[in-house]
C-alpha cells in the first residue's frame, strides 16, 4: 500500500477517500480494522477537497478544537466566526500565571500572584512522541519545545491507607521498582533452575533465561537470591579513596506487596521522556489563536440556543458583559463545546444525540499548584522532573523546567481525581492551602512549609461553568453510541478530544477530533 510507483492507495489516501464517501462515522471504523482507532497515526492535516465554496461555519469554543478547526477551515476559503464564552482562546490548554483570574465553587474569584513568570498548567501538561498532530502545530507554528520529564526514579511514593511497616512511610520510586524487579527475578530464577518452567520452555531456553536474570544484577549468580545492588543504589553514596560507599538495603518483599501504587506509572504514553512547550502549554493554544485571521474569534459570547434546519444554523448568543443578545447564522455549526455543557443549552437536537453526548462520564479533575523559594526536591532529594505518589493528593509534579534554577518553582501540588477532586471543590482557598501542605510536608519534612512563598493557584474542572468536567470518560459499551455523535445532525457537527476517546483529555485528542470533523464537514459541503 506504500509504494509510490504502483497504483496502490497509500493508508493517508485510503482513509481521506473514505472519509469523503462514508464520513468520519466510516473512517472510525477503518482505523479499527488497522488496530489504530484513534493512535495518533497522523502528522499532518488532512487534505481538503473543496475550497469553501462560499459556505459559512459556525464554531463554538476557540479550545484547541475549535480553533484547529478555524485555523484549517479558514486556508481553505471557509468564512469562519467562532464564538467563545470566556474572555479567552485556549479552552482548557490554558496556565496559572501572573494575572490569571479564576473562579472557584464558592463564588470567589482567585487572582495567580506567582513570581518570576512562573506558571501551573491547568489542562495538558506533557505531550509523548507519538502525538504527530500536536508536534506538527508546535514545529509549523514555531512554539519550542523543552524536554518533559515524566519519571523521575528518585521521586517517593507515599500512603496512609495500607497495611505494614511501609504505611505512612516516604519509598523512593528506585527502591520500590528494584525491590518489586529483583524479587520477581529471584522467585522466577529458583523456578527456573528448580526445573519448574521445564514442561513450558526447552531447557536451552531455561538456561538462556537464567543467564539473563543473572546479567540483570539484582540477584547472586549461585543462590539466586535478591540481594543490595547498585541498580537500587547507596544508602550512602562512593567517593574518593576507600570510600566505597554503603549500598541500601532492599525492603521485604511482603511489606512491597502492600504499597499498590505506581505499579504501571511508565506507558507507552507516559514514557520517561515527554515534551512540554517552553513557557507553558498554552504557548501552543497562543500561536494557533495567532494564525487565525483577526477578528474570528469572538470572545464573552455564551451561546443560549442551537437551531438548525435542512439548509443552515442559527445560533443564539449573548455578551456576558454587556448581556446584549444577538444571533448568527451559517450553513453549518461544529460544536466544540463540552457535552455536560452542550446538552444544557437549548437546542433542536433529536433524543438519540442527547443521549450519545450523555453517555460518556464527565471526569472530575483538580490541579493546584504552590509556589517555592527554593527548589528543595533537587537540591535535598535528587528528584529533576517526574513525580511522587501519594494515597491522599494524587501526584505531587516537579518542573522540568529552569533545572538547578535559583528562583524557585512551581509545584503540581495536587492532581485530583474523582471523590478526592470533588473533597478538594469543597475547601475555600485557605484551606486549599493547607490541604496541599499538610500533605506535602509528609513527602517532604522540613521544606514542604518552610519554602511555600504563599502563592498559590489551581483549578477545579468540574466546577468550571463552560466545561464542567476535565474530560469526558467513554467507558465499556458506552463507545457504541459515538458513531451518532460523530455523525452529527443535519447542519451540526460535534467535535474535540470528545469525539477521541482513545485521545481523551490529550491535546492530540482535541486536534485530531477537529481533523476527524473537518473533514465531514468537507465532504457535506463537496456534496452540496
Amino acid at each position: 500500500m506504500t509504494d509510490p510507483n504502483k497504483n496502490n492507495l497509500t493508508k493517508r489516501d485510503f482513509l481521506q477517500t473514505l472519509g469523503m464517501i462514508g464520513g468520519s462515522a466510516a473512517v472510525m471504523t477503518a482505523l479499527s480494522g488497522f488496530e489504530h482507532s484513534l493512535a495518533s497515526d497522523m502528522t499532518a492535516p488532512p487534505d481538503l477537497a473543496t475550497s469553501g465554496n462560499g459556505k459559512k461555519i459556525i464554531i463554538l469554543g476557540s479550545g484547541m478544537s475549535g480553533m484547529v478547526s478555524a485555523l484549517e477551515l479558514g486556508k481553505k476559503g471557509y468564512d469562519i466566526e467562532v464564538l467563545e464564552a470566556r474572555d479567552f482562546a485556549g479552552g482548557r490548554n490554558s496556565c496559572s500565571r501572573k494575572g490569571t483570574k479564576v473562579t472557584h465553587a464558592d463564588g470567589t474569584t482567585h487572582v495567580c500572584d506567582f513570581d518570576h513568570d512562573q506558571y501551573l498548567n491547568h489542562g495538558a501538561w506533557r505531550i509523548p512522541g507519538q502525538h504527530h498532530s500536536t508536534l506538527h502545530y508546535a514545529r509549523s507554528l514555531g512554539v519550542p519545545l523543552e524536554v518533559m520529564l515524566n519519571h523521575s526514579t528518585q521521586s517517593y511514593l507515599y500512603s496512609e491507607d495500607i497495611e505494614g511497616p511501609l504505611n505512612g512511610k516516604r519509598v523512593r520510586r528506585i527502591h520500590a521498582e528494584t525491590d518489586r524487579l529483583g524479587n520477581v527475578a529471584e522467585l522466577l530464577a529458583k523456578c527456573a533452575s528448580g526445573g519448574a518452567l521445564d514442561d513450558m520452555m526447552a531447557r536451552e531456553d531455561v538456561e538462556k533465561l537464567l543467564e539473563y536474570l543473572r546479567s540483570m544484577g539484582l540477584i547472586n549468580n549461585e543462590t539466586f537470591e535478591y540481594q543490595a545492588n547498585s541498580v537500587r543504589g547507596y544508602a550512602s553514596y562512593p567517593g574518593a579513596g576507600e570510600n566505597y560507599g554503603t549500598l541500601s538495603e532492599p525492603y521485604p518483599f511482603s511489606d512491597l506487596l502492600n504499597l499498590n501504587m505506581e505499579t504501571r506509572e511508565l506507558t507507552a504514553d507516559h514514557p520517561t521522556t515527554m515534551f512540554q512547550a517552553v513557557g507553558g502549554m498554552d504557548q501552543i493554544a497562543f500561536a494557533i489563536r495567532d494564525a487565525i485571521p483577526a477578528g474570528t474569534i469572538k470572545l464573552n459570547k455564551e451561546v443560549t440556543k442551537i437551531s438548525q434546519s435542512e439548509n443552515g444554523v442559527v445560533i443564539s448568543y449573548k455578551d456576558t458583559k454587556t448581556g446584549e443578545q444577538t444571533t448568527t447564522t451559517g450553513d453549518y455549526c461544529i460544536s466544540t463545546i463540552p457535552f455536560a455543557v452542550v446538552t444544557e443549552i437549548e437546542n433542536d437536537f433529536s433524543p438519540a444525540m442527547i443521549d450519545a453526548m450523555k453517555t460518556p462520564a464527565p471526569s472530575h479533575v483538580a490541579k493546584f499548584g504552590l509556589q517555592m523559594t527554593r527548589r528543595f526536591w533537587e537540591q535535598d532529594d535528587m528528584i529533576y522532573g517526574g513525580n511522587s505518589s501519594t494515597s491522599m493528593a494524587g501526584s505531587i509534579a516537579y518542573p522540568s523546567s529552569d533545572l538547578h534554577g535559583t528562583q524557585g518553582g512551581v509545584l503540581l501540588a495536587s492532581y485530583l481525581f474523582g471523590g478526592r477532586a470533588d473533597d478538594f471543590s469543597k475547601l475555600n482557598m485557605d484551606q486549599k492551602i493547607e490541604n496541599a501542605l499538610s500533605i506535602g510536608e509528609k513527602v517532604h519534612p522540613g521544606n514542604y512549609r518552610k519554602h511555600f512563598n504563599g502563592k498559590a493557584a489551581g483549578i477545579v474542572w468540574h466546577d468550571e461553568k463552560y466545561n464542567k468536567s476535565g474530560w469526558s470518560s467513554w467507558r465499556g459499551d458506552s463507545i457504541k453510541k459515538l458513531p451518532t455523535i460523530l455523525k452529527g445532525e443535519r447542519r451540526v457537527l460535534f467535535s474535540g478530544d470528545c469525539i477521541c476517546p482513545r485521545l481523551s483529555g490529550w491535546l492530540a485528542g482535541a486536534i485530531e477530533g477537529a481533523w476527524l470533523t473537518m473533514q465531514e464537514v468537507d465532504k457535506r459541503v463537496g456534496m452540496g
